[in-house]
C-alpha cells in the first residue's frame, strides 16, 4: 500500500494550481516587456483646441487698410477742418463696425458708454436687428455696414456687392441690405477694396443713398478707393476714416492708435476712428474714452458728413 501511494502523480487540484501559476507568470512577463517597449518610443504629443469664448464674436477681418502711420491723402471737395463756429473742442467720431455677429450682451456693454458714437451693423446675421435696436434705444447712431467685394479670397458675406453684378442687381442688393437694418441713417463699407475702387458701381450705390437722404462713410480699406469722391460728386453727404483703432487687439497698440487719433483731432479739428466689436476693443474703450473727457467732444459720424 505504501509503495502504491508513492507511485501516484499530483492530484487534479495541484495540476490546476500549477497551470494557473504558469499562466499568471507568462502574462506578467508580457506586460513588463510591453511597458519597456513603450518607454523606448516617445509618446505622441496630443493637443486639443480650446472652445471659443462664448462672448467672443467671430468677425471677418477687414482687408487692405491704408497705412496706419499717415492720414489718408487729401481728396477734391470739402475736407475735415477746424471745429465749426460755436464748438470749442476738437470732435471725435467713433464708429464700431461688424455688429450683427456679436452677442447682445457685448453690444449692451459697448453701448453703456455715455458718449455719443456710431455703430455699423452688418445685414442678414443672427443679431442684426437686435443689435441695431439696442444701440438706437441707448442713443447711439446706427448705420448699415454694407458688404462689398474685397481682395481675392476674402468673403464679405451674404449678398455682397460685386464687380460682376449689373446695375439692376447691384442696386437691388443695396436696397435689400438697407431694409435689413432698422434705424440706419447712413452707410459705410464692409471690406470693399475692389468695389470702392470702381467709379461706376460706386455711383450706383450713391444714387441709392441720395434718394433716401443717407450719408456715406468711406472706411478706406484700400488706397485706391474713389468712394468719397463719387459721393461728393453725386451730392451724398460723406466723410472718411482716418484711424483704425484695433488692427492689433493688444491694449498697448490700441492705446497708441487712440492717441494718434486724438492728435489728428487736435490738428484738424475732427477725426473719424473705426474700431470693431471685439471684447478686447470694448474693454479698451472703457479705459480710453473717459481719458478724453473735457478735452474732446464725442460726436456721431453723421455730424461730420458733408
Amino acid at each position: 500500500m505504501a509503495g502504491a501511494r508513492r507511485g501516484r502523480g499530483p492530484g487534479t487540484p495541484a495540476l490546476l494550481f500549477l497551470a494557473a501559476l504558469l499562466l499568471a507568470l507568462g502574462f506578467g512577463a508580457g506586460v513588463l516587456l510591453s511597458q519597456q517597449g513603450c518607454e523606448r518610443r516617445p509618446a505622441p504629443v496630443r493637443t486639443r483646441e480650446l472652445p471659443p469664448s462664448p462672448r467672443a464674436p467671430t468677425t471677418p477681418a477687414y482687408e487692405e487698410p491704408a497705412p496706419r502711420d499717415t492720414p489718408p491723402p487729401p481728396v477734391p471737395g470739402p475736407r475735415l477742418g477746424p471745429p465749426r463756429e460755436g464748438s470749442r473742442l476738437p470732435g471725435v467720431a467713433l464708429i464700431i463696425d461688424d455688429l450683427g455677429y456679436a452677442p447682445p450682451e457685448l453690444v449692451i456693454r459697448l453701448c453703456a458708454q455715455p458718449h455719443p458714437f456710431t455703430v455699423a451693423v452688418l445685414p442678414y446675421l443672427e443679431h442684426t436687428r437686435e443689435s441695431a435696436t439696442i444701440a438706437h434705444d441707448r442713443g447711439k447712431e446706427v448705420i448699415l455696414h454694407l458688404p462689398m467685394e474685397g481682395s481675392p479670397g476674402a468673403n464679405p458675406g451674404q449678398d455682397a456687392l460685386r464687380l460682376e453684378q449689373g446695375e439692376a442687381e447691384l442696386r437691388g442688393l443695396v436696397r435689400k441690405a438697407l431694409a435689413e437694418v432698422p434705424f440706419r441713417s447712413g452707410v459705410n463699407n464692409h471690406m470693399g477694396s475692389r468695389l470702392t475702387a470702381d467709379r461706376m458701381r460706386m455711383r450706383w450705390v450713391m444714387d441709392e443713398l441720395k434718394s433716401r437722404r443717407l450719408f456715406f462713410v468711406d472706411s478706406r480699406t484700400t488706397k485706391d478707393t474713389v468712394a468719397l469722391e463719387v459721393a461728393r460728386e453725386v451730392g451724398v453727404p460723406a466723410t472718411q476714416r482716418q484711424v483704425f483703432l484695433d488692427d492689433d487687439k493688444a491694449f498697448a497698440e490700441m492705446e497708441k492708435q487712440w492717441e494718434r487719433a486724438l492728435a489728428l483731432a487736435r490738428r484738424d479739428g475732427e477725426v473719424v476712428v473705426i474700431g470693431h466689436i471685439y471684447p478686447e476693443t470694448v474693454e479698451a474703450l472703457e479705459k480710453l474714452l473717459p481719458r478724453a473727457k473735457g478735452e474732446f467732444r464725442f460726436v456721431r459720424v453723421g455730424e461730420l458728413a458733408r
